[in-house]
């Protein structure tokens, strides 16, 4: 099988897709706005999603993650899902989702062959969840993370980013989530992409070392489990208990040398670094009478193009995080 390499050796194996810019969750570091974005013209059709990943897979890439916006506001999204596993062929298809829709939508995905799941959650306390997410219903949450338990998807990974004076005194409660549960709580840095004053996101930054020695402060010195050296999450875990915390920290420890990834956007532009705004048109290929080689074209020059490491330094972006996609 062909495998698809950048110019700095690194094998592209993980395609993040966007489906919808749109939200029903306000969290600031993702939608500086707080109303979310309304679907582009253009935006992504289910035949598009196919073709992209037919392309990718012919290419060697071999994980799909589903992502937006909030992927499941997508009424489609099952049949992209199965698309993937199923007439792709993709080993690993997977979704990233603030969960509050879950419960109601998890079956039809099962069927369709969905993988596993990453969900978001900043915090544990109602208030200070609503507060992170501009007033989300945290129980709504909780509803899907239980149905996913029940349903035996393995791992259930649980994001968090962590903003000083917003969910930074809920570390600890989020942790003790793996006491009992055998989730992934991932504790991720606040990246510069909602274009917040940049006094404001320094303040709001906290370092992913901080974070840890404030959990072996509680809970004493974490266990190191084994990682892949691909993946952005370092694993730990309070010995004893079932579950592991992750720290992904692009901005005080940049992973860029193993970078795995490129993603799609709603809007149809292939983007092969998440810090780095250059993009590139997918629509004309799309539109080709032979849409799959065209794309793969357009595959081969993103990875001609990805940079050796992305900029984490506060900078002005044309797009913030919820019109990239996660």
């Amino acid at each position: 099988m062909k495998s698809l390499i950048d110019q700095h050796g690194r094998v592209v194996r993980d395609l993040r897709i966007s489906v919808t810019p749109r939200c029903n969750f306000k969290c600031s570091y993702c939608d500086p706005l707080g109303d979310g974005y309304k679907d582009p013209l253009g935006t992504v059709s289910v035949e598009d999603v196919h073709h992209v990943v037919l392309a990718a897979k012919a290419l060697g890439m071999d994980s799909v993650r589903f992502t937006g916006g909030e992927p499941l506001l997508r009424k489609e999204l099952p049949e992209m899902a199965y698309n993937a596993k199923h007439r792709a062929l993709i080993p690993d298809v997977s979704m990233t989702t603030n969960a509050s829709l879950l419960k109601r939508r998890l079956p039809e995905l099962l069927e369709a062959g969905l993988d596993r799941l990453n969900i978001s959650l900043d915090a544990v306390d109602p208030k200070a969840f609503s507060l992170a997410t501009g007033g989300g219903n945290i129980k709504q949450v909780w509803a899907g993370i239980e149905a996913v338990m029940e349903a035996g998807l393995k791992p259930v990974k649980i994001n968090a980013v962590v903003i000083r004076g917003v969910n930074d005194h809920e570390i600890t409660k989020l942790a003790e989530l793996t006491r009992d549960l055998p989730l992934h709580v991932r504790y991720i840095e606040y990246m510069h992409l909602n274009n917040s004053d940049v006094q404001s996101y320094y303040h709001a930054f906290v370092s992913g070392s901080e974070t840890k020695s404030k959990l072996e402060a509680t809970f004493g010195e974490l266990e190191p489990l084994a990682n892949d050296p691909s993946a952005p999450a370092r694993l730990f875990k309070v010995p004893g208990w079932p579950g592991a915390l992750g720290f992904i920290n692009p901005v005080s420890e940049p992973f860029c040398g193993a970078c795995s990834r490129m993603r799609l956007t709603s809007d149809a532009k292939i983007r092969p670094c998440l810090l780095t705004d250059r993009e590139l048109d997918l629509r004309p290929a799309l539109l080709a009478d032979e849409p799959i080689p065209a794309i793969q074209d357009i595959f081969l020059e993103a990875a001609h193009r990805k940079v050796r490491s992305g900029i984490t330094t506060p900078l002005k972006r044309p797009r913030t995080m919820v019109a990239i996609g996660g």
